[in-house]
């Protein structure tokens, strides 16, 4: 018998002790800029890297989440590639709405990469980006020139391998005013799950 409440209070104790361990640690805000200045070619960013990366062929390579040309934005799905990638915004806007979003909703509308007409100085043209991301500016009309301004809002991306992160638009010039370096805060879960704290 007291053999038997001992292995009993063991087995308490090595419960606890699991539940104790399988604590979540909370994820980290991480920023970075994208020099996407270049508007003929695609530089491509990875979350789990915190970087960007190389690709030789980009619709065939999990390797990349993000890519970026000028102010257009791609993710690894749909038209633009062969990963899980899609976005969605959740409406929710700056720092207020960055911190508040701390789960993917169930009813988060997802869309993947397809082939929008885009406005250029000579008229439109077609481009394959994700028709989501392409709302995360406005164009602004100055005395010194259209000015493209952060929407705000916070968006939830999907990566190529299907986790995801959610991400904060926050300029799209250098410190010396040049334009085409998009900077953003995001934090991207690793263990795949829907939780974003």
């Amino acid at each position: 018998m007291k053999k038997s409440a001992f292995l009993s209070v063991f087995i308490i104790i090595g419960v606890f002790a699991c539940k104790k361990d399988n604590k979540q640690a909370p994820i980290q805000d991480q920023t970075f800029e994208v020099n996407s200045t270049g508007s003929t070619t695609w530089k491509y960013f990875s979350f789990s890297s915190n970087d960007t990366v190389t690709v030789t062929d980009a619709a065939n390579s999990s390797a990349w989440d993000l890519a970026f040309q000028r102010y257009r934005i791609k993710t690894n799905g749909g038209k633009s590639g062969s990963g899980s990638g899609s976005a969605a915004n959740s409406y929710q806007k700056g720092q207020t709405g960055f911190d508040a979003l701390i789960i993917v909703s169930d009813t988060a509308t997802f869309a993947k990469d397809d082939s929008i007409s885009i406005a250029i100085q000579q008229g439109y043209a077609y481009y394959v980006v994700n028709p989501v991301l392409y709302t995360w500016f406005t164009l602004e009309f100055a005395t010194e020139g259209t000015q493209i301004v952060p929407a705000d809002y916070i968006y939830i991306v999907k990566t190529a391998t299907g986790k995801y992160a959610k991400i904060w638009f926050k300029s799209y010039y250098s410190p010396e005013n040049i334009s085409g370096y998009v900077s953003f805060q995001y934090k991207y879960q690793p263990d795949g799950s829907k939780n974003l704290e």
